[in-house]
């Protein structure tokens, strides 16, 4: 049988209080941390424990985390019974989040591969009962008419004193998530925040006041591992030999050990961070996670550090999901099942379009940098379509290859990427052909990491070009007043979006008159700002746009790095 927390971005990001969205993060981890061991234990009795195994015991407790967790029962009428006590929990103490329960089928244990069919089949029925179930908000009904809640939308459950002694209606889930966060000076839902983000609760409820009330720009990062779809999909190809005993147990192991590597990523990426000096005056670097389960990371941070936070992360959940042996030896075993099913398959399949290439696990992230009081709900998305236009480079670059997306959101409209996306991209091409292959001014997303496999495409979209781009922006003379002014350089910004023959005339005559002092970093062939994106008879790109926007918000120099809040256009 599963379990799933199904509407966990609603849940999180209807509102943009911060200590809410804190709060809202504690009860989604309830699921794995107390609500399913809870009904365990009311259901099979108190002596319930993680190493109970199915031959010997009525249950198995097979894994949980990220909002999910898979159990296996034997008694049909008792797993019925579970569900019914873990998504009752659910509606009392979390009301507004949807958890959703099913019962699977009925296998043989001793029958080779059923246990992998049965939770195959367990996933499919979770989509199809989420779906059928009627939303949250259907729950909330406003006859007879009641006020309403200025955080959620829904109709008002009761009156509560906030910390600067004023009084407001707040519903239900408002209420239930200001309860997780705990009382002033308490802060019971940080405690575990706190433990992910090595510190402890006083410093880290600096951290959200920081994000809340004096951080120019916060950044939202959604962190996501790639091909994992996959591999649970074909998992029986990475258990040695086919008893269930060994799959539950390389299962359990594979799960526990990938969240044992986003949360050592996580902490990795903020001591490096704490490495570079941005640690504010109560000690905490100024990020807070909000989820790290599986290979999913969401985290908010300031403005000024979230693509260094971002890149590094990236950059340790790689190298850590090829350290740690739970992780890297199902991987290896998926990538000899994948080659020896290549070399015995028709021509046109490729051994190198299995995610486990290079026995390491890669990740995409997404990240939207807004002002602090931007509508929450408007960067969470954002982030999100942000990290599905990361996850494109699994369709250009062959095995594991990391890669961010962002973008700087400098007007107060609500952020659609495809708009956005839509306003950089031209029909001409700086040869002035109108039928050639397009122009690009951005050239997200970028790839992260040392070990990229040396593919045409990845020219000028490696994290260090952007990088260098900064540098060559920001770069000062002995006079201390910039080597590219900043007004030329807006100019030559204004240039882009007039089309790529204007852009590179000014192009050319700034080569001139500021020859030797950089520009070469921003360019791309020849004399042009523009590189023709490979194979042959790609679309034109240019790293201008994205070097710009990025001024401020990744370290200028391996010294020179931006103080928290600092973050501002070029």
């Amino acid at each position: 049988m599963s379990f799933e927390a199904w509407n966990i971005t609603r849940f999180m990001f209807v509102t943009g209080k911060r200590r809410e969205i804190a709060g809202a993060s504690e009860l989604i981890t309830y699921l794995d941390r107390r609500w399913v061991r809870e009904g365990l234990r009311e259901v099979f009795g108190a002596e319930f424990g993680d190493g109970w195994r199915i031959e010997e015991q009525p249950v198995e407790l097979l894994e949980t985390g990220a909002g999910t967790a898979n159990v296996l029962v034997r008694d049909a009428e008792a797993a019925r019974r579970l569900v019914t006590a873990v998504t009752g929990r659910a509606l009392r103490e979390a009301p507004g989040l949807e958890v959703c329960g099913v019962v699977s089928a009925g296998f043989g244990w001793e029958r080779p591969g059923a246990l992998h069919e049965a939770m195959a089949g367990s996933g499919r029925e979770l989509a199809s009962v989420r779906t059928a179930l009627p939303g949250p908000d259907a729950r909330f009904q406003r006859l007879p008419p009641v006020d309403y809640c200025r955080a959620t939308g829904l109709p008002a459950a009761r009156l509560l004193r906030l910390p600067d002694g004023s009084v407001e209606a707040r519903s239900a889930e408002g209420v239930a998530k200001w309860w997780a966060y705990g009382r002033q000076g308490e802060e019971l839902g940080l405690q575990r925040l706190a433990e992910l983000a090595g510190t402890s609760p006083g410093p880290l409820r600096d951290v959200v006041e920081h994000l809340n009330d004096r951080a120019e720009w916060v950044g939202t990062v959604y962190a996501d591992g790639n091909g994992l779809g996959q591999i649970f999909g074909a998992f029986d190809r990475c258990v040695p030999g086919a008893s269930n005993r060994g799959y539950a147990d390389t299962f359990r192991a594979f799960s526990q050990g990938l969240q044992a590597c986003t949360r050592e990523a996580f902490a990795s990426a903020v001591s490096e961070l704490e490495a570079r000096g941005a640690a504010l005056k109560c000690g905490s670097v100024p990020v807070l996670p909000l989820i790290l389960g599986g290979d999913d990371m969401v985290a908010l941070c300031d403005g000024a550090w979230s693509l260094s936070f971002t890149e590094a992360y990236l950059r340790a959940f790689e190298r850590l999901t090829g350290e740690r042996e739970a992780v890297a030896g199902p991987l290896r075993r998926f990538a000899e099942a994948d080659k020896a099913q290549f070399d015995s398959a028709e021509p046109e399949s490729s051994p190198s379009e299995g995610p486990a290439n290079g026995v390491r696990l890669s990740a995409c992230a997404g990240v939207a940098v807004v002002k602090r009081h931007f509508p929450f709900v408007g960067a969470q998305e954002l982030a999100y379509a942000l990290l599905r236009e990361a996850k494109q480079v699994k369709e250009h670059v062959p095995g594991p290859c990391s890669a961010v997306s962002f973008h700087v959101l400098y007007d107060s409209t609500r952020p659609d990427l495809a708009r956005l996306r839509a306003e950089t991209a031209f029909v001409a091409d700086p040869r002035g052909d109108r039928d050639g292959p397009g122009t690009r001014l951005v050239a997200q997303p970028y790839v992260v990491g040392d070990r990229v496999p040396a593919v045409p495409w990845v020219r000028g979209r490696r994290w260090g070009d952007l990088v260098g781009r900064v540098t060559a922006l920001t770069a000062r003379g002995e006079d201390a007043e910039r080597l590219l002014p900043t007004s030329q350089m807006h100019g030559l910004r204004e240039s882009l979006f007039a089309g790529p023959q204007v852009a590179d005339a000014l192009f050319a005559g700034l080569r001139v008159r500021y020859d030797g002092r950089g520009l070469d970093r921003i360019g791309g062939d020849g004399d042009s700002l523009f590189w023709q994106e490979e194979p042959e008879g790609g679309r034109w790109i240019c790293g201008l746009l994205d070097a710009m926007n990025a001024v401020g918000f990744v370290p200028e120099t391996g010294d020179a790095t931006p103080a928290p809040g600092t973050g501002s256009r070029a």
